[in-house]
C-alpha cells in the first residue's frame, strides 16, 4: 500500500513515505467529540515547530487542540478549494501503526475553513496517543487539479525515517 500511495504524494518528502501507514491500524473506531469551545493549536507560538502550521499549496494545516480539555482535530486554511479534505490519523505505538482518516471532513465551497472531526488526545483512559493532521488537495488553483494527499510536517515526535506529528504532551 505504500508504495501505491507514495507516487500521489507531495514531494517525495519523509512524510510522504510514511502516509502509506495511515491504514495500517485499521478503521478509526474511536469515539468522535464535541469541538471545544475555546481552542488553539499545538506549536502556537513556538519558533521551533514554524508556529504549529505546515504550508503547502495555499493552504494552511494545523492540529488543532481544546485550550480546557485536550481534543484534537486537523484544522485547512488558506486558498482551500471545493472538495479538499482534512482529517487526523491517530497511533498508539509511536507512529508504527495508524488508524487513518479519523473525522474525514470535505470543503463544500471555495475558500471554507475546515476541521476534521474531534477526537480525545489525552487524559482519563487515553495514553501515549499521538495524532497527525493530514489533508487531501488539489496542487493549483482549479477544483479539477491533481490532488494529492499531505500530513502536517511538524510535530514534537520524529519517526526514524524524519517524519513529525504530535505526542499527548502540552
Amino acid at each position: 500500500m505504500a508504495t501505491m500511495l507514495t507516487a500521489t504524494l507531495a514531494g517525495g518528502t519523509a512524510a510522504a513515505t510514511e502516509i502509506g501507514t495511515m491504514a495500517q491500524g485499521g478503521k478509526c473506531d474511536y469515539n468522535q467529540l464535541d469541538k471545544p469551545t475555546i481552542r488553539s493549536h499545538k506549536g502556537k507560538g513556538d519558533d521551533r515547530y514554524n508556529d504549529g502550521k505546515t504550508k503547502k499549496y495555499g493552504r494552511e494545516l494545523i492540529l488543532s487542540t481544546g485550550k480546557i480539555t485536550d481534543n484534537s482535530a486537523a484544522m485547512l486554511s488558506g486558498k482551500v478549494r471545493k472538495g479538499d479534505e482534512v482529517w487526523v490519523d491517530i497511533s498508539h505505538d509511536e507512529g508504527n501503526n495508524w488508524k487513518g482518516a479519523c473525522g474525514n471532513v470535505k470543503a463544500t465551497k471555495k475558500g471554507q475553513k475546515i476541521y476534521s472531526k474531534w477526537y480525545k488526545h489525552s487524559g482519563g483512559t487515553v495514553k501515549n496517543r499521538v495524532i497527525r493532521a493530514c489533508a487531501r488537495t488539489t496542487t493549483g488553483a482549479s477544483d479539477t487539479g491533481k490532488r494529492v494527499t499531505w500530513c502536517a510536517d511538524i510535530g514534537d515526535v520524529k519517526s526514524k525515517a524524519g517524519a513529525r506529528w504530535w505526542s499527548d504532551k502540552d
